[in-house]
């Protein structure tokens, strides 16, 4: 390690105590990222620890990235190096929770689980629904943007934060948005910090808008021979008066690989739409009533509809199905759904590859797990195909998770588009030190 470093570890160790400090490496190979090891783990208890553990960096000139439950850490490029990790996992209180106001105040290392645990016994709930739960905190959601099937209903982070606190590159806090949905006055920075990993600041505290808990809730499941049938009935439902909270499509091989290793019975041919419903259960009935008429119009198979623990456990095993070794996640239009996916069929066959993809099919947003995650070469040959048929039909493709390897030869954000320039000013604005680790973001930022 180099004499920074050292007199930074020298800095903290007169101001926090010896145990929020890990300098051994035997106790840093726990926390790779990448491959790439810490020189320093630090683990505040405080908001005013972490603040003097960022000011301190900045001051030495060293480099500090946020990790909280590391659930979503494997998300970005490489980082050039990481001197300093902040472990936020002790920042985790629920500040404040104003239930006639559907708004509460939390510390970012909170976990998501243990967030809606809380909110759920007071009938209410966060309305962020990505995998991971019980390990990913709040900040890490919020870092990466992660959300769920139910974005469809209630949208992502963005939607739902109404004000953060941010450490800023220097040490000083910074506080955008409000305590209440209403306060809109000024630019709204949460959408700036929300999805940078990191690279303007670290998030230690967000207030969100809340939802009751609905009185119930119901999921329809349908199969189609003919994925054409089955987006067909997702431009419908769409167009139609009724809500749904999500609706996935997901292909053979997923459904295989679920009713094998989890246990669920779906058909394993053709595709299977999950439409799920919440509500009063006057609602829901007829809602359901309506959507079953919609499918067998659509030429649907009739498959089960769930409730309770099994659509519980329906629920969570979709998403975490997206958290495959080797990963990609394609944003098109409603309109591209169809060819994008005879296109990933076609690619895969040509490499010898399979894939195994769940869409929010009302979003647009494709989930494909690529196997083997070890065939480097085909790998990267059908990843360059995918990306450049999108870019073409204006969609994108982000690798959220693959081997280091793959990461490597490849960037997992694509070429910068034309806003890149502002992108670069921000991040001088906010970071000209390069505190905040670089290399993870779009372009090496």
């Amino acid at each position: 390690m180099g004499s920074e470093i050292n007199t930074l570890i020298h800095i903290l160790q007169q101001r926090l105590p010896a145990e929020q400090l890990i300098t051994e490496l035997d106790d840093l190979r726990n926390y790779p990222i990448d491959g790439l090891l810490p020189n320093l783990v630090t683990i505040p208890t405080t908001i005013n620890e972490a603040v003097e553990i960022v000011a301190a960096t900045h001051e030495q000139r060293q480099t500090i990235m946020a990790h909280g439950g590391g659930s979503h850490m494997n998300i970005g490029e490489m980082a050039e190096k990481i001197d300093v990790l902040l472990q936020t996992t002790r920042l985790d209180h629920l500040l404040e929770h104003q239930g006639a106001d559907l708004t509460c105040e939390v510390e970012a290392g909170i976990t998501l689980a243990a967030l809606q645990k809380h909110l759920r016994a007071q009938g209410q709930r966060l309305s962020l629904d990505p995998a991971g739960a019980n390990e990913a905190t709040i900040g890490g959601i919020l870092a990466t943007n992660a959300s769920g099937p139910k974005r469809l209903r209630y949208g992502t982070a963005r939607d739902l934060v109404i004000g953060l606190r941010v450490i800023q590159a220097d040490g000083a806090i910074a506080r955008s948005g409000g305590r209440v949905v209403k306060n809109v006055a000024g630019y709204d920075l949460n959408k700036l910090y929300i999805g940078s990993l990191g690279t303007l600041g670290i998030i230690v505290e967000a207030n969100f808008k809340l939802h009751p808990l609905p009185d119930a809730e119901h999921t329809l499941l349908f199969t189609y021979s003919r994925i054409e049938d089955a987006m067909q009935m997702v431009m419908t439902l769409m167009g139609s008066l009724l809500a749904p909270s999500a609706l996935e499509l997901i292909d053979a091989k997923t459904a295989n690989e679920m009713a094998n290793l989890f246990g669920l019975s779906l058909p394993t041919s053709g595709y299977t739409l999950a439409i799920n419903f919440e509500g009063s259960q006057k609602t829901i009935a007829r809602q359901r009533e309506e959507t079953r008429l919609l499918a067998q119009q659509a030429h649907a198979f009739m498959g089960e509809e769930l409730e309770g623990e099994e659509q519980e456990h329906f629920w969570n095993t979709i998403r975490e199905h997206t958290q495959g070794t080797l990963t990609c996640k394609a944003a098109v239009l409603l309109t591209q759904v169809i060819p994008y996916i005879h296109t990933l069929d076609a690619i895969c066959q040509h490499y010898k590859l399979e894939s195994a993809t769940i869409a929010h099919a009302g979003n647009g947003i494709i989930y494909s797990e690529l196997r083997p995650a070890e065939a480097t070469p085909r790998l990267l040959a059908a990843l360059r195909e995918l990306r450049h048929y999108l870019d073409s039909h204006g969609g994108s493709l982000i690798i959220e998770r693959c081997p280091v390897e793959i990461k490597r030869r490849l960037s997992i954000w694509g070429e910068p588009r034309g806003d890149f320039g502002m992108m670069q000013q921000l991040k001088q604005q906010f970071d000209p030190q390069s505190t905040f680790v670089r290399g993870r973001f779009l372009g090496g930022l």
